[in-house]
């Protein structure tokens, strides 16, 4: 005899099934079979004997991260902290597993802890990252940094890396036209990181500045540092007539990634429509370049949270993912680029 209430569960049953999975969301504990989509790794890499990802409640193996998609450049930090919490449970649900949080200049006191509050109490884990920022016309250095010497500005992000956990250094930025005291700060950052080893991402201006790119990798290597601790960023908001794939074609043969990080939303600098940025993963794949695609948003709009009807840090994962898949790329590819990817890219041995 069948039981057709054991085939087909009662009404009460489903709501306390789904209410148990409303509290692993609420209370951030989310297993993998809770979470609505899943990223994993295609073909572990192999990492340096002593390799960590630093994360900011600690330093973790890089094989650890072989679940959950890691975008490499989010604004994360806000005094709002169980706004931010809410955003990661929900983003974490939709398959985020870790988080790089840039800085645009030093961190305050108050930033710090706000920060350090959200990474104790989320599964995400959080990279924080650091550095000092510089695109005229939108934001400027503090005059102390524009007047501090290259050797004074060494010792500040060395220090401040140490002191407070950070995981890479970014995101460093230039202008359209790169000023002296930028390339001073770029500098700087790049003997930081033959310091500590800590990886590097870069700003370029979003209005498509395909010469700013090859500017800052040309400073990377005056001061002899591996390109492939690097991702030189923005490098979606190249618009087509300036031949994306051939800054990128340069950025990939310099052992560099190409970071393709406003991508999932609108960007109020650059007008480039998402159907052109999923082209550029496109070309960059036909061309063999898939080890180095990263991709992430450039996100920290509360407008865009999931409170107000948007996707927020997991822009990446529910607005343009699903436009790679319609457009054909491989899921392989789309977890080599959001797993595999970014953990080689933050991996470092400390020194």
């Amino acid at each position: 005899m069948i039981h057709h209430s054991r085939l087909h569960p009662s009404r009460r049953d489903a709501l306390r099934a789904f209410g148990t999975a409303g509290a692993a969301l609420a209370s951030g504990q989310l297993s993998a079979e809770a979470r609505q989509q899943q990223f994993s790794t295609v073909d572990t890499p192999s990492f340096p004997s002593g390799a960590v990802i630093r994360t900011l409640t600690g330093d973790v193996a890089p094989t650890t991260l072989s679940t959950g998609a890691t975008l490499f450049h989010e604004h994360v930090g806000r005094s709002d902290v169980e706004l931010a919490l809410e955003e990661l449970r929900q983003c974490a649900f939709n398959g985020l597993g870790c988080i790089v949080d840039a800085a645009t200049g030093r961190r305050t006191l108050e930033q710090r802890e706000a920060l350090n509050r959200i990474a104790s109490q989320t599964d995400v884990r959080i990279v924080a990252a650091g550095s000092y920022f510089q695109d005229i016309g939108f934001a400027l250095y503090p005059v102390r940094v524009a007047e501090m010497s290259e050797d004074a500005l060494v010792d500040e992000l060395v220090a401040d890396a140490a002191a407070q956990r950070w995981g890479a250094f970014g995101e460093i930025a230039s202008s359209l036209e790169m000023r002296p005291d930028e390339r001073k700060v770029h500098r700087a950052v790049a003997r930081a990181h033959r310091q500590t080893g800590l990886p590097i991402f870069t700003h370029t201006p979003h209005e498509s500045c395909p010469s700013c790119a090859i500017d800052q990798l040309d400073i990377i290597d005056e001061i002899g540092i591996d390109p492939a601790h690097v991702v030189i960023g923005h490098m979606a908001t190249l618009k087509p007539e300036h031949d994306p794939l051939a800054t990128h074609r340069r950025i990939a043969e310099r052992g560099a990634f190409i970071g393709l990080d406003t991508v999932g939303h609108e960007m109020t600098r650059s007008d480039i429509p998402a159907t052109a940025k999923v082209r550029m993963v496109q070309d960059l794949l036909d061309a063999g370049l898939e080890d180095h695609i990263l991709l992430s948003s450039d996100q920290g709009n509360l407008r865009q949270f999931n409170r107000y009807y948007g996707h927020g840090w997991a822009t990446v994962l529910m607005q343009f993912v699903p436009k790679l898949r319609y457009a054909g790329v491989p899921e392989t590819m789309i977890n080599k680029i959001l797993v595999d990817n970014p953990r080689r890219f933050l991996a470092f041995v400390p020194r």
